[in-house]
């Protein structure tokens, strides 16, 4: 069988949360089809050597230059449009029609749109049966990001562009045939809206054949870690949580601690926090694993986003005690004081944070609960229903009337 999947970026290096969980469902499928990856892009192109790397695993790989101006104004200008721009900004006329031609040429069994925002070209062929996967709930965020944000255009533009993805999925999602979301929750408020339409879940894991802790020792400051891509909002609130509300308390009763924030394009709310002593800001890295495998805690305290954190399962893989919210170890099957430590306030927090640092035994006990815990979300496994599912639905040989 041959399928076609539209990214809405190159999913490698698998160096994000996003292109980690697109690599590995990739990789899933091409395990058992013949997949043409087709990814837009804006300015320069991807590098050839990263094209070459995913064609190992592709038939093909098209990436679709996108050409148009997208500043400011342009978001302020789609906010009247009934099109949220989160979908707006991944294609064009030019574009569409590439891919139009494309799918035309080829006899495809099934086509697969990586989020909502690719779901454009998923609807270029309506006669060929098309899946959707969700990596969050994307109404959900946006109205959870635009509470977060202090007031102004950025608020607004949020709200509207909640309300405009609520409409837009609700319209939408009835036309496929299926969809993967990343936990039940997710799965629940997906299909509140698109009732009928049958849904996978399948958590965000780990390479456990990559996550492996290398046993030397840890460094010798106590050394928080978090990790993610700090252009992200859900994760420049949480670093600004922690350090207003829990670091303090925390720094003062470990003033060797060394604090580790890695992650993509740190805007200057992150990079101002490393004025702060033993606090580093690192910018992207070419691999997080020496970060893990040095680290004595990882944190999580995330307070917005939906879906699961691989970073947790990374970290837990590579022999990391995780102190998490709720909200950040959504999705996972964790038991608070046995696989991880689990605090909604900042004092509970602290107070976790600093156990963990200055008591080794419930460090290594935690740490063995968490590797334990990892084991079952393996990218291998995990991912087979997956490619289950697609077959299942590619089968069906007609898609939905758009």
């Amino acid at each position: 069988m041959r399928i076609a999947l539209f990214t809405p970026y190159l999913p490698y290096p698998p160096d994000n949360g996003g292109k980690i969980r697109s690599f590995y469902l990739l990789r899933a499928l091409t395990e058992r089809f013949d997949v043409d990856l087709y990814t837009p892009y804006y300015g320069t192109g991807p590098s050839e050597d990263h094209v070459e790397a995913l064609g190992a695993y592709c038939r093909r790989v098209v990436p679709m230059r996108l050409v148009r101006p997208w500043r400011f104004r342009n978001r302020i200008k789609h906010a009247l449009s009934p099109l949220p721009r989160a979908v707006h900004y991944f294609h064009t006329v030019e574009s569409l029609k590439q891919a139009g031609q494309c799918l035309q040429e080829k006899e495809y069994n099934a086509i697969i749109a990586d989020e909502i925002c690719m779901t454009p070209y998923a609807e270029l062929r309506a006669d060929v049966p098309r899946l959707v996967t969700r990596q969050k709930v994307d109404s959900a965020h946006y109205r959870e990001v635009a509470r977060a944000r202090p007031l102004g255009i950025e608020k607004i533009l949020d709200f509207i562009e909640a309300a405009q993805l609520k409409s837009y999925c609700k319209k939408k999602m009835p036309i496929y045939q299926a969809y993967l979301a990343c936990s039940e929750n997710d799965a629940a408020q997906i299909s509140a809206n698109s009732p009928g339409v049958p849904a996978l879940v399948i958590p965000n894991g780990a390479d456990l054949s990559k996550f492996v802790p290398s046993g030397g020792p840890r460094a010798e400051e106590p050394t928080l870690l978090y990790v993610g891509s700090m252009n992200y909002y859900p994760n420049i609130d949480a670093m600004q949580f922690f350090f207003e509300k829990a670091y303090g308390r925390i720094a003062e009763a470990m003033p060797d601690m060394q604090v580790q924030i890695v992650g993509h394009k740190p805007p200057s709310e992150i990079l101002k926090l490393a004025r702060q002593p033993g606090v580093k800001v690192t910018g992207t890295v070419p691999d997080v694993w020496p970060y893990y495998d040095k680290a004595t805690v990882f944190f999580v305290p995330l307070r917005l986003g939906s879906g699961t954190r691989l970073k947790i399962v990374e970290a837990m893989a590579m022999g990391l005690p995780v102190v998490s919210t709720s909200v950040g170890a959504e999705g996972l099957d964790i038991a608070h004081g046995e696989n991880i430590l689990i605090a909604d306030d900042a004092d509970s927090f602290s107070d976790y944070v600093l156990a963990l640092l200055s008591d080794p035994d419930l460090r290594v006990r935690i740490a063995a609960g968490g590797q334990q815990l990892a084991q079952r979300y393996d990218w291998m496994e995990i991912t087979r229903p997956w490619a289950e599912l697609v077959e299942e639905v590619a089968s069906q040989r007609k898609g939905t009337e758009t």
